[in-house]
């Protein structure tokens, strides 16, 4: 299965093979609506969306509709999101309104250029550093396109990023109560609710599971942390309360792609 795909018309997006993907979409001419997340919505030109296959049902694009789509691989795009809290939010937030309004002609052009230079990247399969290229150009199309919905939605795409309980189990998260707990039991139990309602509720605002926000949270200090090099990893891995130094690294390489000696410091 490949990482990235560029196509220029929707007629594949719903295909089961693409649920495990992410995709960005920009519409170059007429418009095209759908149903995310049991929502209606309406893609128009010049403008963009970043959608989660498996949440879009009933794409209806006009007659005259244009527009980029790059399919990203989820676990590709894991790998190449910046340790950022804002990230986050507006993850949640897009998944209940997919829509980012460009709010001039700056906006426009550095979306133009964003799509059509990672459409070159693709293309270059030759390149010596294929899959770093295509990595940093994952970055770069998330970190814009997101300050780019952040900036159209204001300080409100916080508020609307997720459900009451969904904000408190963040919240949660945001207080670090990983370092100590990160069992779903445990933050259900601190929400008043069960573990598969939470898990339920998790995945249907934000397409992702309870247990991935709570490593992925987890896996983003400890990154941060080997990074500084103030600490070694038996420091952190209490500091984690994982129960041995192995079972700390074995968990580093599963998350991060590298044991903690390889990252520390660098």
């Amino acid at each position: 299965m490949e990482n990235v795909i560029l196509e220029h018309n929707l007629d594949n997006i719903t295909l089961p093979e693409r649920k495990s993907y992410r995709e960005f979409i920009y519409c170059k001419a007429g418009q095209c609506s759908f149903v995310c997340n049991e929502k209606p919505f309406t893609l128009v030109k010049d403008s963009c969306a970043v959608i989660v296959t498996r949440f879009l049902r009933n794409v209806e694009p006009s007659p005259d509709f244009e527009c980029d789509v790059i399919y990203i691989d989820s676990s590709f795009l894991r790998q190449s999101e910046p340790n950022n809290p804002h990230i986050i939010q507006v993850t949640l937030a897009l998944s209940m309104n997919p829509i980012i309004k460009l709010m001039d002609d700056k906006e426009l052009d550095l979306c133009q250029q964003l799509f059509y230079n990672f459409g070159l990247r693709i293309e270059d399969k030759r390149h010596g550093f294929y899959d770093d290229i295509l990595a940093t150009s994952a970055r770069m199309l998330v970190l814009d396109l997101f300050d780019m919905y952040m900036r159209s939605a204001g300080n409100g795409y916080k508020s609307r990023s997720s459900s009451d309980l969904m904000s408190r189990f963040i919240g949660m998260l945001q207080d670090k109560e990983y370092r100590v707990n990160r069992e779903v039991a445990y933050y259900a139990g601190e929400l008043n609710v069960v573990p598969k309602y939470l898990s339920e509720i998790s995945n249907k605002t934000s397409g992702f599971s309870a247990s991935y926000w709570i490593n992925r949270f987890t896996s983003f200090d400890i990154n941060q942390l080997l990074h500084e090099g103030r600490k070694t990893p038996a420091e952190i891995a209490e500091m984690f309360h994982f129960t041995s130094v192995s079972y700390f690294n074995r968990y580093v390489k599963r998350y991060l792609g590298a044991y903690p000696s390889e990252l520390r410091g660098q």
